[in-house]
């Protein structure tokens, strides 16, 4: 039902954070990633701080069926 504070920090190669069908998904931060980062949120009602920075390549931040989104935020992109 909740799924709060998903961290990847300093991975090398692929990071694919899911959260599906919750209720509360909250902080999810991908930091210092130098390949391809997923992260994939899906029918919740409330999204918030999602957060990607100091990414070198393919960055996909999938919201999908969401009531509330904010601070959704992709910083610092080398590629795509």
């Amino acid at each position: 039902v909740v799924v709060d504070n998903v961290t990847v920090v300093d991975v090398e190669e692929g990071v694919e954070v899911v959260a599906s069908d919750p209720r509360v998904v909250d902080n999810i931060t991908v930091l210092d990633v130098d390949e391809d980062v997923d992260v994939v949120v899906s029918d919740v009602v409330v999204i918030e701080d999602v957060a990607v920075a100091d990414v070198e390549e393919d960055v996909n931040v999938v919201i999908i069926d969401a009531v509330v989104g904010d601070n959704v935020a992709v910083i610092d992109i080398g590629d795509d």
